[in-house]
């Protein structure tokens, strides 16, 4: 597969950043590696976790993570688009999807999609200390385990495995103020150490994190519309 930038010119729409950073292959190792991408602008889509494949335009658990680039505003657009101006602000740099795609001949696009994608461990094996930290939060925080705990079903209004699924997210919560205050990382760092808060992304599951009587309960986010 010839992955040489697209000869095709790109016409400035900005319709593929504003669907979402691209997701970060080996070949833009370099670019986190000398701080042209930092790493506080990625976050990590761990495996199990609900997310949409932009190729094929369907939303299913991931079999393994992705690491993609930050949107910015509280949206999902590229945090180095520039919207005013309709340009990259790392065009030079830009990833290997970026530089492949073209919405007009999306064969290069789909044929790198899914091949050689960066990982955490590519990236912070090295690292002693934290790179245990992320896989003990891994190996307890999985999606795999949280999916087996709510499949366990509704009791009353009540998950019946509740108590368990709780303490999996306390426990994500935890380690993420822990980095913070304890190892002095930048809390912008989070998301790609250890992907999205599981208060957030427990929702995939259909419930939700509610507040009741001064503490916090599980439920059917349809009993919360």
């Amino acid at each position: 597969m010839n992955r040489e930038a697209t000869p095709y010119p790109c016409q400035r729409c900005g319709t593929c950043c504003e669907k979402g950073g691209p997701s970060l292959h080996r070949e833009d190792r370099p670019l986190v590696d000398d701080g042209r991408i930092p790493a506080r602008c990625l976050f990590t889509l761990r495996r199990g976790e609900l997310a949409r494949d932009n190729v094929r335009g369907t939303l299913a658990p991931l079999t393994e993570e992705i690491i993609k680039i930050k949107g910015h505003s509280g949206r999902w657009t590229c945090r180095f688009y520039d919207q005013a101006n309709r340009r990259c602000g790392i065009y030079d740099h830009r990833p290997l999807e970026c530089r492949v795609l073209n919405c007009r001949d999306t064969r290069r696009i789909e044929g790198v999609y899914e091949t050689t994608r960066l990982t955490r461990q590519d990236l912070l094996s090295g690292v002693r200390g934290l790179w245990e930290l992320i896989e003990d939060h891994e190996q307890r925080c999985s999606y795999e385990a949280l999916h087996a705990l709510v499949g366990e079903g509704i009791h009353k209004g009540r998950l019946k495995l509740e108590k368990k699924i709780l303490e999996i997210l306390r426990f994500d919560a935890h380690v993420r103020q822990l980095t913070v205050e304890k190892g002095g990382m930048d809390n912008r760092m989070l998301e790609f150490l250890f992907g999205r808060p599981l208060a957030e992304t427990i929702t995939m599951f259909e419930v939700k994190l509610v507040k009741k009587d001064q503490t916090y309960v599980l439920a059917p986010t349809s009993a919360f519309p």
